[in-house]
């Protein structure tokens, strides 16, 4: 297996109102900027690094659809004027948003906000036929590793390291990605390869965020609780009107524990993690890629 098995699916479809006042007026808080680039340049360049060549993004509507596309599309008019204008440093940075040419961007429209389990399933769904896996990506947190740190591994971009571990381990089951909390009665845990979200009591404090790897087994649950979903019909793992994942993610667990008990990768001490997902935090998270990263 190889990355190239794997589609990376960005769940980019909600309203955002929890980074008001930076998010109103566009489509999605993804699209606001963090340091010398946008959130997604962010999230797309990680997942590149990680080897993915199948990404796939879930918006809210054709004009969401059209605001992630223009992020992508290749200017030479724009090259040109920075060419003669000597703008080396804005020529740089507007060709490192490209997408390379073997990397296929693809968009899924979720128009009506019905949960992560259900976007999943429904873009499972859509790529079956290739055998690809799904790797769900939230994308209010974004990871920095230390590119100055000592230790060579510790400088590996947090998920290329998810992605190679999973790899490593036979490319089967599920993995998620986790940091630690102080209170996880807050969060979606990991317990002893279970996922819980916002348990009273917990042995765990590692929190899953950023990116999720469900096996197919996982996909096809979620994608039968979608339809379903869509048909009216009553769908077990409903929270809040939305179709969440943990429901088919543990039941998938149930039927078969030792293969599909989920793996964790734990973000490493030297890791910088910004959370992009609030006002405050997102904040905190300009301030300090414009600091650090910002060629101005």
């Amino acid at each position: 297996m190889s990355p190239e098995n794997l589609e990376f699916v960005i769940l980019a479809a909600g309203k955002s109102t929890r980074n008001y006042p930076h998010s109103k007026g566009i489509p999605h808080k993804s699209l606001i900027p963090l340091g010398s680039r946008k959130v997604i340049d962010h999230i797309i360049r990680e997942l590149i690094s990680s080897g993915a060549k199948h990404i796939t993004i879930v918006c809210s509507d054709e004009k969401a659809k059209e605001a992630f596309e223009l992020c992508f599309t290749k200017e030479q008019k724009i090259e040109d004027k920075f060419k003669k204008n000597g703008n080396i440093i804005g020529l740089e940075l507007l060709q490192s948003l490209y997408v390379p040419d073997d990397v296929d961007i693809k968009y899924f429209i979720q128009s009506k906000p019905r949960g992560t389990g259900h976007a999943v399933g429904l873009v499972y769904n859509t790529i079956k036929d290739t055998g690809r896996n799904i790797v769900m990506i939230w994308p209010d947190d974004i990871v920095l590793a230390d590119k100055y740190a000592e230790n060579p591994e510790d400088r590996i971009p947090v998920y290329k390291r998810a992605v190679d571990t999973y790899i490593k381990n036979g490319g089967y089951g599920n993995l998620g990605m986790t940091r630690p909390v102080e209170d996880p009665s807050r969060w979606g845990i990991i317990d002893n390869g279970y996922f819980k979200e916002k348990p009273k009591e917990s042995v765990s404090n590692q929190a899953a965020f950023g990116l999720f790897i469900f096996d197919k087994e996982v996909c096809k649950k979620l994608y039968d609780s979608a339809m379903k979903m869509n048909e009216g019909k009553a769908v077990e793992g409903i929270v809040g009107g939305e179709l969440a994942f943990a429901d088919a993610l543990n039941k998938t667990i149930d039927e078969n524990p030792e293969k599909m008990k989920i793996q964790t990768l734990s973000i490493k001490p030297t890791d910088v993690y910004l959370d992009c997902g609030s006002i405050e935090g997102y904040e905190k998270a300009l301030l300090y890629t414009l600091l650090t990263e910002s060629k101005f």
